[in-house]
């Protein structure tokens, strides 16, 4: 069963950019859905996806969204990435009990993916940018190693990405306004283009929360 967010979260904000959080987490939790489950933003992906797609999570936990998509029909190859090898390891067994096929699961950085150029149709994240931003400091102005680091992980995405591919984030709150000026924007290529779909999801007691002695 998954455990409540407030008994699991860390003690500082800070703390979930800490890997060692991360694996120690996900030793004891088996499940866990960031905001919403597949069934709260299903109408948004469904007409995006097709039989032949091939996608990747980046930054899949211990979520089921790969086996949603599996379900949903899609047969192109399904790759969920995460930093942790302990959740990858639970997720692997996970499908191995259930004799899940066609998802594949993979240690890996999302600032540094190991896939080649142009490889996915479909990038979902839910949640994993996020974690980039719990230390950023002004959400006008934050810190430029957060900017430097949510820009790599955009790059990477874009690399990975097929001519036409989207790029699905589905995030807490506003939109990242903090990077959209002409000197963050101007950063990525101009093709293939990176569209992005965001869903404001009501009702949620949301994980990341800033308390303004943390600002």
């Amino acid at each position: 069963m998954a455990a409540a967010a407030d008994e699991v979260a860390p003690p500082t904000a800070s703390g979930y950019l800490d890997p060692s959080y991360w694996d120690e987490r996900f030793g004891k939790e088996e499940h866990y859905e960031w905001f919403k489950d597949f069934s709260h933003f299903r109408h948004l992906l469904a007409p995006l996806l097709s039989p032949s797609l091939s996608v990747l999570e980046v930054g899949c936990g211990n979520s089921r969204l790969g086996e949603e998509l599996l379900r949903e029909g899609v047969d192109g190859g399904i790759t969920c990435v995460d930093l942790s090898p302990v959740a990858v390891q639970r997720m692997r067994d996970r499908l191995a009990v259930q004799g899940t096929k066609g998802v594949d699961v993979v240690v890996a950085d999302m600032l540094d993916l190991p896939f080649e150029q142009e490889s996915f149709d479909l990038v979902i994240e839910k949640g994993t940018m996020d974690v980039l931003f719990v230390d950023s400091g002004d959400p006008w102005n934050p810190n430029p190693s957060t900017v430097n680091n949510v820009m790599k992980m955009l790059e990477e995405i874009h690399r990975v990405l097929k001519p036409e591919g989207i790029f699905v984030s589905i995030t807490f709150g506003q939109g990242k306004r903090s990077l959209e000026s002409n000197s963050y924007q101007n950063s990525l290529p101009a093709v293939p283009r990176i569209n992005m779909v965001h869903e404001e999801l009501e009702s949620e007691d949301f994980i990341f929360r800033t308390n303004v002695d943390e600002l």
